[in-house]
Formats: C-alpha cells, sequence, structure tokens
C-alpha cells in the first residue's frame, strides 16, 4: 500500500502541525534534524494535493471537475503504443530553425509533456477526482516518465531552442511530479530521473541565468531535488544559493533601494520576474521552515521591506500595474490575475510572519480582495488555502487597509505612479538604463510604445485593463506618448551576445526621472527619443491631488510623417453608458471621429461614475474618436492562438502636423470628474504654467502651494526665482512659515548642483546631509548627488 495512504492521517496531523509551527512562530517546534525527508516531501505533496477536503465546497467541487476533465483529454490523447515516438502529437519533437518559429516553441514541448503528466498524477492523488487510485492511469504516468527519460531528457539528449525549459522548466514540472508519483516509482525510476536532473541542472547558477527570479527558480528546484533524493548537500547547495539575491542592487538585476526591481538587465519586472520570485521564495521558505535547512531571519525580514517598498505600491485594488509586468503583459492572465498570484504569496507569508507583518500582510490582503467587485479572488486561491483565506476574509478582528494616498518614483526602473483613494494614475518611461520595451519567444510583439511616457489611470472601472485591453487597443495611439504615425514591424527580438535575452533599443538620453516630496506630490520628466526616426520631444508630468498635469514642448521631426500626442484611449464596456462632452457640446453618440476645438472635454461612464475630465489651457484642436476594435492575443504573442476579441474605445488626441518644429501640448488630467465640475475647473484652473520650453518646464499650482521645475539644461535665468548649474528636477511646497525643498538629478551623470532661489529663509528645520545650506538669504543650495541614482534630496527651510 502506498505510503500516503498508509499514513493518511499521520501525514494530515503532520501538516497541520507544521502549518501551525510555521504560521504562529512556536519556537518549540521539531527542529531540524528531526524533521525527515518524507515529512519534509509530505509538506510539498500536500500543497499539491491537499488532504480531507471539504468534498461540499463549491469551488473545490468545480476545480476536481475542471481537472477531470483537462485529464480526460490529455488520457485519451495520450500515445500508449510500445513503438510510439512520441507522448502526444502535439508536443511530438520538431526541428528548431532559429528565426522561423518563436523561440522555445520546440523545447517547450519537453516540459509540457512533463506537465501533462503532472496533471494526470494529480487526479491519481486526489480522492474525489473519479481517476483517484485508477490502476490503469498509474501504469500509463509510469510508462510516460520512463518514455521521457529514455527519448526526451537524459543525458545523451544535447538540449536545444531555449535554455530555461531544460535547466528551469522540466526540472520544475518534473520535481513536481516525482513528489505526487513518489510512492509508486521504483529506485531504477527514481535514480535515472534524479541523474537526468542532475545532468541538465547541476548546480544553481546556470551560465547567464543567475540573478533574480531564474535564479531562485534554480534554487527551489535544487532544494525539492534533494528532499526527494534525499541529498543533504542539494538542499544547503540551494537555500544557499539564494544569498545572491537577498540585497539591494545598483545597477542590473535585482531589488533596488527604492523599491524599483529589474531583470534581464533593462525591464521593469515587478509583476512578472519579481512576483515568480517572490512566490517561489515563499514556497522555499515554508518547505523547509523548522527544518536544518531553514531560511535565515534575516532574509525572510527583507522580503516584508520588498512587500512594502516594491509590491504593494504597484497594487491597486488587487491588480498589479501592467506596466511592471514587462512581456507578461502580452498574456491573457491579465493585471488582475497577476495580481491576484502575488495576494496569495502575501496569503501564505500572513502564515509565517512576525506579528507586525502578519497583521499588515491580513489588511492588505482583505482590503484589496474586498475592493475587486471584477473578479472572484477565491477563484484564484490554490485549495490547501481556501479555508485560511475566507477564515481571514470574514474575521472582524481584520480591518482592511485603509486606501492610501501616495507618490512614488521608482527611479531605478523608470516607472511612477500617484494614487489617492479614488485613482491611480502611472507612468512608463524609458531611458538609456531602461528599454522602450522587451519581445522575445514571440511575445510583446507590439510593445512599441508601452515604455515611451504611457499613462494609466485605475479608477473605478476595474474591467479597463483586465478585460482584453491589450490585445485589442490600438498600439499607435498608446495613452501619453507622443509618437512617429509610421508603421511598425511585430517581430520578437533574438537574444543578445552572452546573454539569454535580447539587447533592444536604448534612448541615447539619460534625463529621465523626477523628484517627489512629501510622499505626495510629484514632477517627472522624459527626454524622448524615438527609435529609427528622428522624433524628440521634452515631455514631463506634473503630480498634485486629483490633478496630473501633462506638458510637451521641443517637439521635433524632419521625417515628413505625422506626429501625435495621443491624451488619452479608454476601453468602453458593454454593459455600460456613456456620455461624451466638449465644452458643452454633446459628442460621440455612435461610432465616429471628428475634429474641434475646445479648451475641455469630459468622458463620463454612467455605470460606475468613473468619469474623467481634460482641461486645455486655451482652445486646442482636437481629435476625439469613438471606435470598435478587434484584435487576439495571438496578434501580440504568438504561442497563443485564442479568437478575436472586440472592444469599443474612446480616444482623445493632439495632431502635431507632419514634421513640427518645436511644437508644445498642455493638458490637465482631472479623475473623477463629471461635465459640470470639469467646465468648472476650465473657467477657474488651479494650474499655473510658467514654464514649457524645450529648456524648463515648469508648473505652479496655488491651492496647494507645490511648484515643480525640470530644467533639462542649466539655468541661470531664474524661473520661479530658481536657477540650477546643471540639469535637474525642482519641487517644493510652501505652507505658513515654511518650505519643503526637494531636488534630483535625472541624469545620474552628475556629482553635485548647485541651487539658488531668490528668496530669504531664517533657518533650516529639517537637514539633509546631502545638502549644504551656503546662504539662507538669498538660498543657495549645494547637494551632493553622487550615486543617488535619481532619487530626491529634500530639506525644509523656515521661511
Amino acid at each position: 500500500m502506498k505510503t500516503h495512504i498508509r499514513f493518511q492521517k499521520y501525514y494530515h496531523l503532520l501538516f497541520i502541525v507544521l502549518f501551525v509551527c510555521v504560521g504562529g512562530g512556536i519556537t518549540s517546534c521539531k527542529k531540524a534534524n528531526t524533521l525527515s525527508y518524507n515529512e519534509l516531501r509530505m509538506r510539498y505533496f500536500y500543497t499539491l494535493v491537499p488532504p480531507n477536503v471539504d468534498v461540499s465546497d463549491a469551488i473545490i467541487n468545480q476545480r476536481v471537475a475542471s481537472l477531470d476533465s483537462v485529464a480526460k483529454v490529455y488520457w485519451e490523447s495520450m500515445e500508449k503504443s510500445l513503438d510510439r515516438d512520441f507522448l502526444w502529437e502535439s508536443n511530438k519533437r520538431t526541428e528548431y530553425i532559429p528565426g522561423t518559429i518563436p523561440h522555445g516553441s520546440v523545447s517547450s514541448k519537453v516540459s509540457n509533456s512533463f506537465g501533462r503528466l503532472g496533471h494526470l498524477a494529480t487526479v491519481y492523488q486526489t480522492a474525489t477526482s473519479v481517476y483517484y487510485n485508477n490502476q490503469q492511469l498509474r501504469k500509463d504516468i509510469l510508462d510516460g516518465i520512463d518514455w521521457l527519460l529514455a527519448n526526451e531528457y537524459n543525458s545523451n539528449v544535447k538540449w536545444y531552442d531555449n535554455w530555461w525549459d531544460w535547466v528551469i522548466g522540466v526540472p520544475m514540472t518534473f520535481n513536481n511530479l516525482l513528489v505526487l508519483m513518489y510512492d509508486d516509482l521504483s529506485k531504477e525510476q527514481l535514480d535515472k530521473a534524479i541523474e537526468a536532473l542532475n545532468f541538465f541542472a547541476p548546480n544553481v547558477t546556470y551560465e547567464g541565468a543567475s540573478t533574480g527570479a531564474n535564479k531562485i527558480w534554480q534554487c527551489k528546484n535544487m532544494i525539492l531535488r534533494g528532499i526527494i533524493a534525499q541529498n543533504p548537500q542539494q538542499i544547503k547547495m540551494g537555500v544557499e544559493g539564494l544569498d545572491t539575491e537577498f540585497k539591494y542592487v545598483t545597477t542590473h538585476d535585482g531589488f533596488y533601494k527604492d523599491g524599483s526591481f529589474v531583470q534581464h538587465q533593462w525591464h521593469a519586472y515587478t509583476g512578472g520576474y519579481g512576483r515568480s520570485m517572490l512566490r517561489e521564495l515563499t514556497d522555499i521558505i515554508v518547505m523547509v521552515q523548522g527544518s536544518d535547512w531553514e531560511v535565515a531571519k534575516k532574509q525572510q525580514h527583507m522580503i516584508y521591506e520588498w512587500i512594502h517598498n516594491s509590491f504593494a505600491p504597484l497594487i491597486y485594488r488587487a491588480a498589479i500595474m501592467d506596466m511592471v509586468r514587462g512581456r507578461e503583459a502580452s498574456r491573457s492572465e491579465s493585471d488582475r490575475g497577476a495580481g491576484h498570484s502575488l495576494l496569495v504569496s502575501f496569503i501564505r507569508l500572513s502564515i509565517i510572519a512576525p506579528e507586525d507583518e502578519k497583521q499588515y500582510l491580513k489588511s492588505f490582503i482583505k482590503e484589496n480582495v474586498q475592493a475587486d467587485k471584477y473578479r472572484d479572488f477565491l477563484n484564484d486561491v490554490p485549495t490547501h488555502l481556501l479555508a485560511y483565506t475566507r477564515q481571514l476574509l470574514v474575521d472582524s478582528s481584520i480591518t482592511p487597509l485603509k486606501e492610501q494616498s501616495y507618490t512614488k518614483i521608482f527611479a531605478a526602473m523608470d516607472r511612477v505612479v500617484h494614487v489617492r483613494p479614488d485613482f491611480a494614475f502611472a507612468l512608463s518611461l524609458s531611458s538609456s538604463r531602461i528599454e522602450d520595451y522587451e519581445t522575445i519567444n514571440g511575445e510583446n510583439l507590439k510593445g512599441w510604445y508601452t515604455n515611451a511616457g504611457m499613462t494609466y489611470l485605475y479608477d473605478n472601472d476595474l474591467r479597463q485593463y483586465s478585460d482584453c485591453y491589450n490585445p485589442t487597443v490600438n498600439v499607435y495611439r498608446i495613452p501619453g506618448t507622443t509618437v512617429d504615425t509610421r508603421p511598425r514591424k511585430a517581430e520578437s527580438l533574438p537574444f543578445g551576445k552572452d546573454i539569454l535575452y535580447a539587447d533592444g533599443y536604448k534612448s541615447p538620453k539619460d534625463w529621465v526621472g523626477g523628484s517627489s516630496i512629501c510622499n505626495s506630490y510629484g514632477m517627472v520628466g522624459m527626454w524622448y527619443d524615438a527609435p529609427e526616426c528622428s522624433l524628440e520631444a521634452k515631455k514631463s508630468w506634473f503630480m498634485v491631488g486629483d490633478e496630473i498635469v501633462a506638458l510637451g514642448a521641443g517637439i521635433n521631426s524632419n521625417d515628413n510623417r505625422t506626429i501625435e500626442t495621443i491624451v488619452d484611449n479608454r476601453k468602453l464596456n458593454n454593459n455600460s453608458s456613456y456620455l461624451f462632452t466638449a465644452n458643452d457640446k454633446t459628442i460621440l453618440p455612435k461610432a465616429e471621429h471628428i475634429e474641434m476645438e475646445c479648451n475641455w472635454v469630459c468622458f463620463e461612464n454612467i455605470g460606475d461614475s468613473s468619469n474623467i475630465g481634460y482641461y486645455f489651457p486655451s482652445k486646442t484642436s482636437l481629435n476625439l474618436q469613438r471606435e470598435v476594435r478587434s484584435g487576439s492575443w495571438h496578434d501580440i504573442n504568438l504561442p497563443y492562438s485564442s479568437p478575436s476579441f472586440e472592444r469599443e474605445y474612446f480616444t482623445l488626441w493632439i495632431d502635431h502636423g507632419k514634421s513640427p518644429e518645436k511644437a508644445t501640448y498642455f493638458y490637465v488630467l482631472l479623475p473623477g470628474r463629471n461635465a459640470v465640475t470639469t467646465r468648472e475647473y476650465a473657467e477657474h484652473p488651479n494650474i499655473e504654467i510658467l514654464s514649457n520650453t524645450p529648456q524648463v518646464q515648469a508648473v505652479f499650482s496655488p491651492q496647494e502651494g507645490v511648484t515643480g521645475l525640470n530644467f533639462w539644461e542649466a539655468s541661470l535665468q531664474p524661473i520661479a526665482g530658481v536657477t540650477v548649474d546643471k540639469p535637474a528636477s525642482v519641487l517644493s511646497k510652501e505652507t505658513a512659515g515654511e518650505m519643503i525643498l526637494g531636488i534630483s538629478d535625472p541624469t545620474r551623470l552628475s556629482t553635485s548642483l548647485t541651487l539658488t532661489l531668490n528668496r530669504n529663509f531664517s533657518g533650516i528645520k529639517i537637514e539633509n546631509s546631502d545638502i549644504k545650506v551656503v546662504s539662507l538669504s538669498p538660498l543657495k543650495l549645494e547637494i551632493n548627488v553622487s550615486e543617488s541614482l535619481g532619487r530626491t534630496h529634500s530639506i525644509t527651510l523656515i521661511i
């Protein structure tokens, strides 16, 4: 009889004990050497197939029915003949010819075959499945393992196509399969499996892939392999391999102190590889907790720092923002599915976290789950966490975290968020340090302008980016961008020289970033230099309260093509009613394109009050369009073969004409305003433009007493009384009796900056060791920006 059946009651008790010990912080739990390999393995087994589930639970029954349905297809289509040359015809090996098919499309068939066997093993071990303990299925799974080891994955096979499948993908799916079928495997089968895994992944430092999520995947695979093989050295190798990732970096891959997470050297990936990294680290911590190989508490503490500083600020109402998902934004999972995946990691950590972090995580989870009215979170929670999650959500002692207000610049990855209780505004930029987009393996084929100043506005319309936005939006009219309308080629780039990812376009311009103060205000800019054309533009965004000011200057092009600035491109929902108004005139009752001069426009969603006002300082010639668009995930991600979707859009843009010279724009986004309040704002605006030139862009908010200035070059001519001796971003807020000043070097090329302000001050309220006050009357500051990586240096002065 199989071990897990014979001792099911014992292991169920063990699972509960480990859950309580790990979750409750009980220090008297069994330590290290008293936890056997079998106990560690079964701890992982029960995350794949939980024991004693509630058979009356509708979600669980639906999942098992779905598992069975897929298993039926896999088992019936599995080739079982003795002379077979594949397990599934769709996974039959084909010749890989680089450049003719997407990278990874052939090697992934090997991973997929192991994954399908793993699926069959899951239903075989699931007590409520119709395939539970089916002996013919057992035989076919074991025969399938033998065939793959003999033909697809052994030391005589030379790996081809994508390295990831051989080093990470197959070990990941194969480990799960071995854990599920452990008691059914012969010693010879297990030895062959471990031998093959040792051949393709002998360590956790595969050349070119030993950072970030790729490193953590390798570490987890090695730890689990060591548990399966009862090899303490492999477990030790995996756990010690984590050390390289528990640090803050100042360049390339990893977490930065400003909250940024970069992978593949030039890409913001908090919600992609960063999400995977957090998930795998959580798995590892839980897997070895209480053993000789427990992850150090200091390292576990750093994970909570990442949650506060890197992950949480980018999650809005349970969605992780697309701008930090890289090429994963072209996958059908959606920002909300990815966000739910992150929250599941938070749930697992809330079981083992120190008390203060435990309370924060539970409150954060509850607030986001309750705020997500679009997608049922429980459907995305793994079965072994369902009961715990349900209890968390109904526990009246857990207060949902109050929706926060903050402005945060992730300087190291060229991303910005400005969050208020009713909306979140986000900016996706690129520079000489962060590429314009990533496309490899046939993914993200049309992400051309997603880092070219793309703006996101999250509000009550939870479907905006979660319901097929990316495959259906006009990719030439991405909100916030200034673009050359030239045709672009949808292509997947090959790997760069000596790296396992593409080396795409990096702007020659360093000036990208900005300044923020009081955790509430931001002034951000991007010197945009478009690829493969002559277009350049100085673009700035001033964020204060519920106003986002967008400025454009020095828009130049000489290619005889039309240049456009896209103010917005909003998806309309089928079940909502919309009203479009421009200068009190109702427009766009149906699909059409109009041009008109106006100084305000309002987009109103009657259903959920996700309204947006747009203010222009003087009558501006605008293009307004309502249209139905279609597209499929396959259009932007070749591995998908999904059907085509139709979505309706409202697009608003400014046409700068062909080959513009020194063109400009200025508008204000007003989230939450209807036509009446937008008109009122247009009649009494709260914004003063101090400068909008290729040298300086500056804005003043009288109501808030906040001034933002982006100096694209040294300026000895005062703007708002300020001069700087080098390019800089400056932000100030004046209140009764004091002024807060924030200064940054977005170029990261300077070691020091000198700022003067034609004002007299009586003293310093809050000092900054990086800022030397040369004179108070008039003010003169010397700021040390050496190695500051674009962060803001602030000081508070007494007037």
